[in-house]
């Protein structure tokens, strides 16, 4: 075999070596598709829908005031009664020392007003030592439960009424902040209406 025989077989096996390299490297279209396809991702949304409807409540969890039966002391011109202080003065009726509590047991805000049934001389009567006296005191039993209405005082004694007195522009519903205590004190003249006296207090939320 002369040289340039030799160059030309060297030629030949070079290209068949490069030509099997080309065919270990080479990927099908089914296999690229595999290979890179696989790795596209896609993504979608779904929704979850529901409406919560507004429930607007209140409640008296202590409703009742108890002072029982008593009278005014011999040579006294009345005697007083308040749950605030726990206190009864001239007279021998059972000392109280709750008022009542008012919880927002629903789920929004409320504007809040209070009245009553009677009037201090409808509930007590008597005229003996400037007549009777008849007020409430609205504090929060829990903090921040109630914004005070302009005009209303919390923690201040005010006549009780049966018009209505708006006590809170917001009276909360969370759950960590919505009750209130409400107070009550009483002046009994020693001429005052006997029997059993009861007035009812109403609370009113919007």
């Amino acid at each position: 075999m002369n040289s340039d025989d030799l160059l030309l077989s060297v030629a030949v096996v070079a290209v068949v070596v490069s030509l099997l390299g080309m065919g270990m490297t080479y990927y099908s279209v089914d296999n690229f598709k595999k290979t890179w396809v696989t790795g596209f991702a896609v993504t979608d949304t779904a929704i979850v829908n529901l409406t919560v409807e507004s429930n607007l409540a209140i409640n008296f969890t202590t409703d009742l005031i108890e002072f029982g039966s008593g009278q005014v002391d011999a040579g006294a011109s009345n005697a007083t009664l308040d749950t605030a202080a726990g206190t009864v003065t001239n007279g021998n009726w059972t000392v109280v020392t709750q008022g009542f509590v008012l919880e927002n047991i629903g789920n929004v805000d409320a504007n809040l007003s209070f009245k009553t049934g009677k009037t201090a001389g409808e509930f007590i009567g008597g005229a003996a030592a400037g007549g009777p006296q008849y007020k409430w005191n609205v504090t929060n039993n829990e903090a921040g439960s109630c914004e005070a209405t302009s005009g209303f005082t919390l923690g201040a004694w005010n006549d009780y009424n049966t018009s209505g007195v708006e006590v809170c522009d917001v009276f909360y519903a969370n759950d960590t902040k919505d009750a209130l205590r409400i107070d009550i004190f009483l002046l009994i003249p020693s001429d005052s209406k006997t029997g059993t006296l009861t007035d009812t207090v109403t609370a009113t939320a919007v």
